[in-house]
């Protein structure tokens, strides 16, 4: 890789860095997950960007067999982005199967649910999200990170790329939702 963009890659959080505190996310944030998810669906330009989250997976949210959220809080502690590491296939088979993986003999997670408040965009919070998200994954073992996004989303695109990952696909998941669909490197 040339120089720059290999130093571009390893600090995401670059030019244009704000102060945060970065945590993992337990229940007694779920409020305040909950008022950014309702933020980021009604500011999404493009509603198709944005899966809707299903019973099963919220109810999930802080089951750490399941999920683990990260969290970007500002200056008065309002929780601004979040990204989620799912470990348990109902969050990723038909993405997995779409790429050929077989999830029964290989340790696999998704990065998802990735957000950013409308007011903090532009401060490549989600790559350094993605980035902390992705060493949590090495640490249980992972041994396959995928992510999706959808092709018109070039925040979330570009967010990905910056990370290293190779776009695998671009296919139909969950009846009618269009995503390009990556791994993520090691």
């Amino acid at each position: 890789l040339h120089e720059p963009y290999r130093r571009q890659r390893q600090m995401c959080i670059r030019d244009r860095e704000i102060a945060m505190n970065i945590r993992v996310l337990d229940k007694n944030d779920k409020a305040a997950l909950e008022q950014l998810i309702y933020t980021i669906e009604n500011a999404l330009p493009v509603p198709e960007w944005w899966i809707p989250i299903d019973d099963i997976e919220r109810s999930h949210f802080f089951d750490a067999d399941w999920t683990c959220f990260l969290g970007a809080f500002n200056d008065d502690n309002e929780l601004v982005a979040a990204s989620a590491l799912f470990f348990n296939e109902h969050e990723f088979a038909e993405e997995a199967e779409k790429l050929g993986l077989d999830i029964r003999s290989t340790n696999v997670a998704e990065v998802g649910r990735c957000m950013v408040h409308p007011d903090f965009r532009g401060h490549n919070l989600m790559c350094e999200l993605n980035k902390r998200l992705c060493s949590i994954a090495r640490n249980r073992g992972i041994d396959t990170i995928l992510a999706v996004a959808h092709p018109d989303n070039i925040a979330s695109n570009s967010s990905f790329r910056r990370l290293g990952a190779e776009l695998k696909a671009t296919a139909t998941v969950f009846g009618s939702y269009q995503r390009n669909m990556y791994i993520l490197p090691w």
